[in-house]
C-alpha cells in the first residue's frame, strides 16, 4: 500500500511538467514551391534564401502550419489535461482509504498478492486513463508520457508499457511540410529538394515531441549515400520554451510552500536548460562527432577501432533544424 500512494506522489511530482508543454492547434495553408512565401507565412524557421529571388510563385499542397498558441488554449487545454490526470492521483488515494477502512472494520488483512492484485488493477486503470487523455490532447503532453515511460524503476510496468508508444510513435507531421522545413533549411539558392535527395522515404522512422526522422538516400551530388534526416517541428521552440518561462514565473510564486512536494521552479529551471539543448541541431551534430572522436582513440590520443559503430553527420547537411545523419539500421533500446 506503501508503495502504491508512492506512485500518487510520483505521478504529483511528474504530472505538473506536463503543464509546460502545451499542445498546437493547426490551421489550413496553402505551402507555396516559393520557400520565402512560407517563411512569411510565420514558420518558426530562418530561410537562407533571400527575399525577391524570382521563385515560382504556383500553390502547391496543402499542409499544416501551427499557429501561435494564445493564452486561453493553454489554459483550456491545461484545464482539459488536469480533469482528467487528477482524478488518476486522487484515486490512489482513496483506494488506500478504502482499504484501510475495510480492514479497520473486518479485522482482516489482505494478503501481499491480493494487495499486489488490487493495486494492479489500479496502475492498469489510471495508466489507460492517462493515455487515452494523452493521445486525445496530443502536442506536448507526450512529454508527461515520455518521462514516465523512461523511468522503469520508478513507475509500474503498466504505466511505462502504456506510455512507451509516446517515447517515438507521436503522430507525424505531413511529409509535404517536413520536405518544406528540408527547403528552406539546407537548400542552397537555385537548388531543389530533389537536388539534394534522390529518395525520401515520407514515412517516419520515428516522430517525437520535438523532430521526426525520416530516412532518405541523397543525390550524386552530395554522396549517394543513405541518411537519417531528423527535422524539427515547425513553430516548437518559441512555443515550448515561452510557456516554460510562464510556469517558472508562477512556480517563483510558491517556491518557498512546504506543502508542495518539491520546489517546482528548480524543476522547470533544469528542464528549460535542457530543451534549450535538444533543440539546436548544430550542437547535436558537434557532440556526435565529439563522441566518434573520443571512441575512436585510446588513451594516448592515437587512433584506434571504436568498440561500436556511431553514426556520423553529413558536412554541410546540417543546420539549427535539421540533421542529415548516417542511417544505421537497428531497434530503438527500449524495445
Amino acid at each position: 500500500m506503501r508503495l502504491s500512494l508512492q506512485v500518487a506522489s510520483l505521478l504529483l511530482v511528474v504530472l505538473p511538467t506536463s503543464l509546460a508543454f502545451t499542445p498546437l492547434p493547426s490551421t489550413k495553408l496553402q505551402c507555396s514551391n516559393n520557400i520565402n512565401k512560407v517563411r512569411t507565412r510565420g514558420l518558426d524557421v530562418s530561410s537562407p534564401v533571400e527575399e525577391g529571388q524570382g521563385q515560382d510563385d504556383s500553390a502547391g499542397p496543402t499542409v499544416d502550419f501551427p499557429p501561435p498558441l494564445s493564452k486561453i488554449d493553454a489554459l483550456k487545454r491545461a484545464a482539459e489535461f488536469w480533469s482528467s490526470a487528477l482524478p488518476i492521483v486522487l484515486s490512489y488515494y482513496s483506494k488506500s482509504a478504502e482499504l484501510s477502512f475495510n480492514e479497520a472494520l473486518t479485522g482482516e488483512t489482505l494478503t501481499e498478492e491480493q494487495q499486489q492484485s488490487i493495486w494492479d488493477e489500479q496502475h492498469s486503470a489510471g495508466a489507460e486513463k492517462l493515455a487515452a487523455t494523452i493521445t486525445s490532447l496530443k502536442g506536448f503532453y507526450v512529454k508527461t508520457a515520455q518521462i514516465i515511460a523512461a523511468r522503469q524503476d520508478l513507475f509500474p510496468s503498466q504505466y511505462t508499457d502504456a506510455l512507451s508508444d509516446f517515447t517515438d510513435n507521436v503522430d507525424p507531421l505531413p511529409a509535404a511540410l517536413i520536405k518544406e522545413v528540408i527547403k528552406l533549411e539546407l537548400c542552397n539558392r537555385g537548388e531543389s529538394f530533389e537536388d539534394v535527395f534522390s529518395e525520401f522515404d515520407e514515412e517516419p522512422l520515428g516522430a517525437a515531441s520535438i523532430a521526426q526522422v525520416h530516412r532518405a538516400v541523397l543525390s550524386d551530388k552530395y554522396g549517394g549515400k543513405e541518411v537519417a534526416v531528423k527535422v524539427q517541428r515547425p513553430s516548437i521552440e518559441s512555443k515550448l520554451m515561452g510557456d516554460i518561462a510562464n510556469l517558472k514565473a508562477l512556480a517563483k510564486t510558491f517556491q518557498d510552500n512546504d506543502a508542495l512536494p518539491l520546489d517546482y521552479y528548480t524543476v522547470f529551471a533544469e528542464l528549460e536548460a535542457q530543451l534549450q539543448d535538444e533543440f539546436d541541431f548544430v550542437a547535436e551534430s558537434v557532440a556526435m562527432d565529439r563522441i566518434y572522436e573520443c571512441a575512436t582513440k585510446d588513451d594516448n590520443g592515437l587512433p584506434c577501432e571504436s568498440p561500436i559503430v556511431i553514426p556520423r553527420p553529413v558536412p554541410g547537411l546540417v543546420s539549427k533544424r535539421v540533421l542529415v545523419m548516417d542511417y544505421l539500421k537497428g531497434v530503438p533500446l527500449s524495445r
